[in-house]
């Protein structure tokens, strides 16, 4: 076992630039030595950003796969195609992180995190907000007991960003079904960070799902979700949109809450934490600072550098990484369990029934459940709903 990493790279879209490029080019002890993707553009970009030559550069991912001296790739490509190429590497040997999220299908989802048991390798989400440092605080401030016991977690994402992806290969393909589903899905970070900051696994979901304004766009996919999850002894709220509106965090406890605010009061991830405070049981407020304050681009670059050093460390030392294939599959059945029941106006519990088409098919199981006559995601005509 090589002392330095090294590293395959598996798709080679935006992503890769503000996230995990800081990460391959500075990290001490991690190396990337190839890299594949299907279209001849992305795979020059690539070249430039890290310096490969084109030795290096592959059209087929099993090429690079072969390659003895990779000890781990990383998997950036669009969720649907993220099943099969896990199962590649792990048949290969390779331990694996992966993009969010981890699949499309809850089921899919279930078979890499026993496939990563079994191979006896590492699978690792790119659940990067666990290290921005103003969720880290957050987690530190309850994990001291700042506030008693966690009553109510409200995650306020309102104002998140549509970016497009890599227009090489196609811009717009977080608005198809193919994505798996639209803003919670894209945004998969609030639903991860809800069970982290609670602290336990979530038990039952409810939510509306829209698409506003949908008559004149006919949109296949969502992009407004409200949704409340329960746990055994909390609950959390998630308010995710594109588009602006409310950002930050507020958390109730036993003995007080906490409060975060954005620069121009926008999303977590979308620009700068300008405000982290606590109330205790006696009203009096206290701020607190916030490591690494930073604009948001270099708190993400930063938060992926983070997630790799855990990564390449929980392969050294043969942990567990801060975010597991179980992490990244039980966010998974939050959100579509969350589109389920919007879809029937009732709440769904956690873990999905194996049997549901849900849990078999993703969003395209939706169509196969018996719908709401009242249901906004139904008359939106999402996920396949249209009359």
């Amino acid at each position: 076992m090589s002392k330095t990493l090294k590293v395959g790279l598996i798709g080679c879209g935006n992503v890769v630039n503000y996230g995990h490029r800081p990460a391959l080019t500075g990290l001490p002890g991690v190396e990337l030595v190839a890299l594949a993707d299907i279209t001849l553009a992305r795979r020059a970009i690539g070249a430039d950003w890290f310096n490969l030559n084109d030795g290096q550069l592959y059209a087929d991912y099993h090429d690079l796969l072969g390659i003895d001296e990779i000890e781990a790739v990383v998997i950036a490509v669009p969720q649907k195609f993220r099943p099969p190429i896990v199962l590649d590497a792990f048949a290969a040997g390779k331990h694996v992180l992966s993009e969010k999220p981890i699949s499309n299908v809850p089921a899919l989802a279930d078979q890499l995190v026993r496939a990563a048991a079994e191979a006896d390798l590492k699978m690792a989400m790119v659940h990067n907000y666990h290290f921005l440092p103003e969720f880290r605080g957050i987690k530190r401030l309850l994990d001291q007991g700042l506030i008693g016991d966690i009553r109510v977690a409200m995650l306020h994402f309102l104002g998140v960003i549509d970016y497009p992806g890599a227009a090489e290969y196609q811009a717009d393909w977080r608005h198809t079904l193919a994505a798996g589903g639209g803003v919670l899905m894209d945004m998969i970070h609030a639903v991860y960070l809800a069970e982290w900051l609670v602290g336990a696994e979530a038990q039952q979901v409810m939510a509306f799902v829209d698409a506003p304004e949908y008559a004149q766009r006919k949109p296949v996919i969502e992009d407004l979700a409200l949704l409340q999850i329960a746990f055994p002894n909390a609950y959390a709220a998630i308010h995710m949109g594109w588009g602006e509106g409310v950002g930050g965090a507020d958390i109730s406890g036993s003995d007080g809450q906490i409060r975060l605010r954005y620069k121009q009061y926008q999303s977590g991830g979308f620009n700068q934490p300008i405000e982290l405070y606590s109330v205790d049981s006696d009203w009096q407020r206290t701020d607190h600072a916030i490591a690494n304050l930073e604009e948001h681009l270099d708190n993400t670059a930063r938060s992926f550098t983070e997630l790799w050093a855990d990564f390449r460390d929980a392969i050294r030392h043969d942990r567990e990484p801060i975010a597991p294939a179980a992490a990244g599959a039980r966010a998974l059945q939050i959100v579509l369990g969350a589109y389920a029941s919007a879809v029937t106006g009732r709440v769904v519990s956690l873990p999905l029934d194996e049997a549901s088409p849900v849990y078999q098919k993703g969003i395209a199981g939706i169509v196969e459940l018996d719908a709401w006559a009242d249901s906004k995601t139904k008359a939106a005509g999402l996920f396949g709903l249209r009359d």
